[in-house]
């Protein structure tokens, strides 16, 4: 009931602020305030409320003004009003803090505060509500700026020790106990004042806790986490700090949810769109992300939880749309992406099995040759290699076994077709050298020895452009940088097809 409306407007939207009353004020006051506000308006005179305390600027419009004035008519939500705003002192007399407020003398009402014996429980109320009032005046003020400054922090810092010792003084308690009696509305209780007690210190965090929510939406992570740490220090349970913080990022952990669910929505009736769905996912997720590790431990459930949900949100969003449209490229890019969100073990091992997968099936539908043109299976080169050579002693015979394997090597059709021409052209050369060799025997003069030089040339043109396991030699080092077969040449394997083992 009491203190759930509490947020950085809290003193802005403070009735006895608005209208200018003090907290004591009766019903006929409340009355002829209300009358003196509907002339100005009448008149169209300002509705400033004359020598208040902290007046707002600009003055509070009539619809404002009138929204007060039913506050004050409600007993519970005036008392919350009562609490967070200025006591007059217990004794009747002249109030000189509260005349240095009314004349804007901040800085002599907090004196006398803190000077004041005679009524100390009063004096710490005030001194409270006045550094929390000058916090969050300044916070809205420096809302879009530089953030905390130096003085901004020491007003927090004042203001969290103030309240700390509101709850504490049981004397303070107690004049709310006499106000609530004084109220008499059956809503005020006896519990009225203990559940008050009990609430304070998580609604006064909270406040500090939207703040650093709104600060990190907007990209202010500093300022984010400097409210995080003035909720730390606070004096308050460090357990209250948590709770606070935890249900105030219950909005961006629904949100992330619903957009993993609208995410998924989309890819399952249109898994060609994927890709677009999730690097949009992705983007908005890492904000909300952002938000909560600024808000929360790194190893907080609340920013384990997200991560997971992101990470395996994009998964599922991309298994379909792979499966759709073959664009192994744009999966690995999204999936690398994803991989270091994952924050549990399973989750990441999910992710890494996957993108190992893609990564896989990218590096075999791209031809390796050219690394342009899609694999045209057909013209796959099929690279024969033998391995993993044992010996076995057999009688007074050694045997030789080894393994046998065919990596297939993605190529594309121009590649393969270029590969035949260039095979084709070699031997091309070296038939036309070797029937100049035979011309030049047999018609020039000194035909031997033009002919012995042009049948070496053929001999050295026919071995120079002999293919290689079917490969020209510039192919066939591609071939070796394959990653399949590259690892398997690291382990000793040689590349050909030598037949199985036999004895010696």
């Amino acid at each position: 009931m009491f203190f759930d409306e509490v947020g950085p407007e809290l003193y802005r939207e403070n009735a006895f602020r608005i209208t200018g009353l003090p907290v004591d004020a009766t019903a006929r006051d409340i009355r002829r305030r209300s009358e003196e506000l509907r002339l100005k308006e009448r008149l169209g005179v300002s509705q400033g409320s004359g020598a208040a305390v902290l007046p707002l600027s600009p003055p509070p419009d009539a619809t404002v003004t009138d929204q007060a004035m039913q506050r004050l008519r409600d007993p519970a939500r005036r008392l919350e009003d009562e609490f967070f705003w200025f006591w007059p002192s217990r004794d009747g007399g002249p109030d000189e803090a509260l005349a240095a407020l009314r004349r804007g003398d901040a800085d002599t009402a907090e004196r006398l505060w803190r000077e004041s014996s005679a009524d100390p429980a009063t004096a710490a109320h005030n001194l409270a509500v006045l550094a929390h009032v000058r916090a969050l005046d300044r916070a809205a003020g420096q809302e879009h700026g530089g953030g905390l400054d130096p003085d901004g922090r020491a007003l927090w810092e004042r203001a969290f020790a103030y309240w700390s010792r509101v709850v504490a003084d049981p004397a303070v308690w107690t004049r709310v106990d006499t106000r609530v009696a004084q109220i008499a509305d059956p809503r005020l209780t006896l519990e009225t004042t203990t559940r008050m007690r009990s609430r304070l210190p998580a609604a006064l965090l909270s406040i500090n806790a939207r703040l650093a929510v709104r600060a990190a939406r907007d990209g202010r992570h500093d300022d984010a986490a400097a409210q995080v740490a003035l909720m730390r220090r606070s004096g308050f349970a460090t357990a209250t700090v948590m709770d606070v913080l935890a249900r105030a990022v219950e909005p961006e952990t629904a949100r992330l949810h619903s957009l993993g669910e609208n995410a998924e929505r989309t890819v399952d009736a249109a898994p060609d769109r994927g890709a677009e769905v999730t690097a949009r996912f992705l983007e908005q997720a890492a904000s909300l992300l952002g938000t909560l590790r600024v808000l929360l431990d790194e190893g907080d459930p609340a920013v384990q939880g997200a991560g997971d949900e992101i990470a395996s949100r994009v998964l599922r969003c991309l298994v379909p749309y792979a499966r759709a449209t073959d664009d192994w490229q744009t999966t690995v890019g999204l999936l690398e992406q994803a991989l270091p969100l994952a924050a549990t073990e399973s989750v990441r091992t999910r992710i890494e099995e996957n993108l190992a997968a893609a990564r896989s099936n990218l590096l075999f539908a791209t031809c390796w040759f050219c690394r342009v043109n899609p694999t045209h299976q057909p013209s796959t080169h099929e690279q024969k290699m033998w391995g993993d050579l044992r010996t076995e002693y057999v009688g007074p015979y050694i045997r030789y076994n080894w393994q046998r394997i065919a990596i297939g090597v993605p190529r594309c059709a121009s590649c393969a077709a270029r590969h035949r021409r260039t095979i084709m052209a070699g031997r091309w050369v070296s038939l036309a050298l070797l029937a100049a060799s035979v011309l030049a025997l047999a018609v020039l003069d000194g035909g031997l020895a033009i002919a012995v030089i042009l049948f070496g040339a053929c001999v050295l043109a026919w071995f120079g452009s002999r293919p290689r396991h079917g490969l020209p030699r510039g192919a066939l080092q591609q071939v070796m940088a394959f990653d399949p077969v590259r690892e398997r040449l690291s382990a000793g394997w040689l590349l050909g097809d030598r037949q199985g083992g036999g004895q010696v």
